[in-house]
């Protein structure tokens, strides 16, 4: 399993935004080069988070995949690598997400795609049912990431499917998850 400082010198990564998750750092955008987004676990959560971390996301995953409707609709990125104390995954550029389709300004506001009503209703159903403290966690993490507005979670109309880049997890998240596991 190699470290941060690894993968920053071999990508030659900058800095993307800090998190209370942990800084993004992203690979500069070259022509040629791997669109990849790192999570350093440098912030609130230290490098032991990392596993806890990623497996919320995978959680999500598994999750969503109990419910056909939403496995149509839903896509939620999984990282390609975990380290010590980073993890990758894909960078996705977008310029439209969840958060376009609430902007309360008709000129800056985006119609949302008619597969959203779809997947909410669908997700509202599902989580209907009364969770275990487990998946309570991953029902909270699935309402920011799909029912709120969200920067990390976007419509790509050539798979007409919904991608979570990166489930909406706060620290407490993690804190919770990794006390049950």
């Amino acid at each position: 399993m190699r470290t941060f400082r690894e993968i920053a010198e071999e990508l030659g990564l900058i800095e993307f935004l800090p998190s209370r998750c942990g800084t993004l750092y992203a690979v500069p955008i070259v022509k040629g080069s791997p669109l990849v987004m790192v999570r350093h676990f440098d912030n609130e959560l230290p490098p032991a988070a990392v596993v806890p971390y990623v497996d919320l996301i995978r959680a999500c995953k598994r999750w969503i995949g109990q419910y056909p409707e939403l496995v149509r609709l839903v896509r939620i990125e999984e990282p390609f690598e975990v380290g010590r104390d980073f993890y990758a995954r894909t960078f996705h550029s977008y310029y439209t997400s969840l958060n376009s389709y609430t902007d309360t300004d008709p000129e800056e506001g985006v119609d949302p795609p008619p597969e959203l009503t779809e997947m909410r209703l669908y997700l509202r159903g599902a989580l209907a049912s009364r969770p275990d403290q487990q998946e309570g966690v991953v029902e909270k993490i699935l309402r920011r990431s799909l029912l709120e507005p969200s920067s990390k979670t976007v419509f790509s109309e050539d798979i007409e499917q919904f991608i979570v880049v990166e489930p909406r997890i706060e620290p407490e998240d993690v804190r919770t998850w990794a006390k049950q596991s």
